[in-house]
């Protein structure tokens, strides 16, 4: 292993407990708003190749700082989402499944209680903590938002796919049996193709203390799909103003990138198809958030962050309800660049300068990144993130010089510098572990189209090595949570 990834992989691992010391040097403590995409591909921002216009995200990206190679923990849901709030692996958490790669609403597990998420240490640090849309870490009040951090949360503890009243998602997808889990899928695409809202069951929470006691209430009229992002949009533009005289974080998880597809009449039509209308009614909320933060003269104190939980769910692109990763190759679910890297923007007035970033980072950055800007310190000793705040607030190269891709509790491919290895692929959905890993230079061949190992066997030979290297020092994996 060479000396710099070596050193790179021991500082991984400690970075929490010096990086977040020392609260005086960290200036006032800024509002945070974390606006999280589901299933939103690397090119659905028209900055980046939409065909569908997205002007308040442009506006935010051109105004702020946009990353080209950022990167989530896994290709899927519930594991990315768990390394965004715990800025950790999934084989240290064990938020991911062996067999099942999300939770399905049967599963009794969900966010560990020794875990602790971004919110609880902002929390600590005397901000306000609230949640709006999908969790998809947990289905049992014990795992809930407000049992981890955030004051409030007002969404859906799931994908807005589960609960169905064609199909039981749980058994047919946990079934041994390849023909039940086929059929299981033939029937989950004719409904998510076809959306009706009686299909989705999905249940509604909202989750608050009200006089000393926790009440999480389930809403009777359920998840109302089309109109979703309208309401949590007006509660946080409400949230802006009756909190403007005390620090913030509000997590804004859209769900409705997700299939089924659903969205308000008004944006019906108006994009290049029907995903492109969802993402206009994305794009109108991030306007509206924006103009809230103005209004209360809040704009030069709040950090935006917007990206999403991983690539495009591409098995729906025939029927115009897929986002798009190209140029990147393919999309979730797989260790291609389209699975698991994600567009991202942040935007500080006055604090971060407007750029274009070609450097690697991570969602499992924003913890310790997040916990050094604001000045608060947090708990769990082993992270997996990298403070990036030098790399935002003084144009420094970012500290990241490497990503793992992991899927199921496997690392499935490894990035260092412009050079990536892929060890897995897949075959009609299923895993084949590669007895020679494919080389691409992803500065010059972003598709991943030309495997290099050939030609450059001395570099192959010390990737292969070092990712190696690299998955021994993580140490045992933690049990996965969601297989049964």
């Amino acid at each position: 292993m060479n000396a710099k990834l070596s050193l790179a992989a021991v500082s991984l691992a400690l970075i929490a407990a010096p990086a977040l010391a020392s609260p005086a040097a960290a200036p006032a403590r800024p509002n945070i708003i974390l606006l999280f995409a589901d299933d939103m591909g690397w090119a659905d921002i028209s900055v980046q190749g939409a065909k569908t216009p997205t002007v308040h995200l442009d506006q935010l990206a051109a105004t702020g700082q946009r990353w080209t190679h950022f990167y989530v923990s896994s290709p899927v849901c519930s594991p990315s989402r768990g390394g965004l709030m715990t800025g950790r692996l999934e084989t240290r958490t064990g938020l991911y499944g062996a067999q099942t790669p999300v939770l399905l609403e049967k599963d009794p597990d969900g966010f560990p209680a020794d875990e602790i998420t971004i919110a609880d240490s902002l929390r600590q640090n005397g901000y306000h903590t609230i949640m709006y849309g999908k969790w998809h870490l947990g289905n049992q009040a014990q795992d809930f938002p407000t049992r981890h951090g955030f004051d409030e949360w007002f969404g859906i503890p799931i994908s807005n796919d589960c609960y169905s009243t064609q199909v039981d998602l749980f058994d047919g997808l946990t079934s041994s049996d390849p023909q039940i889990f086929k059929n299981t899928l033939a029937v989950v695409e004719k409904s998510n193709s076809q959306p009706r809202q009686a299909y989705w069951n999905v249940p509604l929470y909202h989750s608050y203390r009200y006089k000393g006691k926790q009440v999480d209430y389930l809403i009777p009229q359920g998840f109302q799909q089309s109109s979703f992002t309208k309401v949590v949009t007006e509660k946080a533009v409400n949230y802006i103003g009756e909190n403007k005289n005390r620090p913030f974080f509000m997590y804004m998880a859209y769900p409705q990138t997700h299939v089924p597809l659903f969205g308000s009449p008004e944006f019906k039509g108006k994009g290049h198809n029907r995903y492109g209308d969802i993402m206009l009614e994305i794009d109108w909320s991030v306007g509206q958030i924006r103009q809230a933060l103005k209004k209360n003269h809040l704009a030069e104190n709040t950090i935006i962050i917007f990206t999403s939980d991983n690539g495009p769910w591409l098995m729906y692109d025939k029927y115009g309800i897929s986002g798009s990763a190209l140029p990147l190759r393919d999309g979730k679910s797989t260790p291609w660049e389209g699975g698991q890297r994600v567009p991202f923007i942040i935007n500080w007035p006055g604090k971060i300068k407007p750029a274009v970033v070609e450097d690697i980072g991570s969602t499992l950055d924003l913890l310790p990144t997040l916990m050094k800007i604001t000045g608060s310190t947090h708990a769990q000793k082993t992270l997996d993130g990298f403070d990036l705040s030098a790399a935002f607030l003084q144009r420094q190269p970012s500290p990241r010089t490497f990503m793992p891709y992991f899927y199921k509790g496997e690392m499935e491919a490894w990035r260092e510098g412009d050079y990536k290895l892929v060890f897995t692929q897949y075959d009609g959905g299923q895993p084949k572990r590669l007895q020679q890993p494919l080389m691409f230079n992803l500065r010059t061949d972003s598709s991943e189209q030309h495997n290099i190992a050939a030609q450059e066997p001395e570099r192959y030979q010390r990737l292969i090595k070092n990712a190696q290297d690299y998955l021994q020092s993580l140490g045992e994996k933690r049990a996965p949570l969601f297989d049964i």
